[in-house]
């Protein structure tokens, strides 16, 4: 995987990689087994995309909702990702931490990935003006320890319900 790529490129002096591009949000956390920590050690970060899985951690398709002119409503077919078990309960969960602490939805999502230790960048992706003025203010977003004691609870209970 990407430890030996990393060895045999220092080996042969190839060009140094300098991040990683993978999924990386509440739904789809498994960039943390293993490669995070080749991440951290090889300082190759991670450039996170999907970080609101597809408009699933944006709130908009809570309790069945699609949206007219939604990614979801529009290519459902292309999207399976995000409709397997167990993920409406995690999202609702994870909606429920937003709500408690007044926090956007959204901008806890991206929030949460832009944080982490072995996340060089997040890729955001908006349809709308509002959309991307609510996704950018994500940085201004603080998440209190509480806040991320509560999600990893979530992880726990829903471990990676979106690979």
């Amino acid at each position: 995987g990407l430890s030996k790529f990393l060895e045999v490129s220092k080996l042969h002096n190839l060009p140094r990689v300098v991040s990683v591009q993978n999924p990386y949000n509440f739904l789809n956390r498994t960039y943390e087994i293993g490669l995070a920590e080749i991440s951290i050690r090889n300082e190759v970060g991670l450039l996170a995309y999907s970080p609101l899985a597809g408009g699933y951690l944006t709130g908009k398709y809570r309790n069945g909702k699609q949206p007219e002119k939604s990614r979801m409503k529009l290519h459902a077919e292309y999207y399976p990702r995000y409709r397997k078990p167990n993920a409406t309960e995690a999202i609702e969960k994870y909606w429920n931490i937003s709500s408690k602490f007044n926090l956007n939805f959204a901008q806890m999502s991206i929030k949460f990935c832009e944080i982490q230790p072995f996340v060089t960048s997040v890729i955001i992706g908006a349809t709308t003006m509002q959309q991307l003025k609510t996704n950018v203010e994500s940085v201004n977003v603080n998440l209190k320890d509480e806040i991320i004691q509560e999600i990893n609870k979530i992880q726990k209970l829903y471990s990676n319900p979106c690979p």
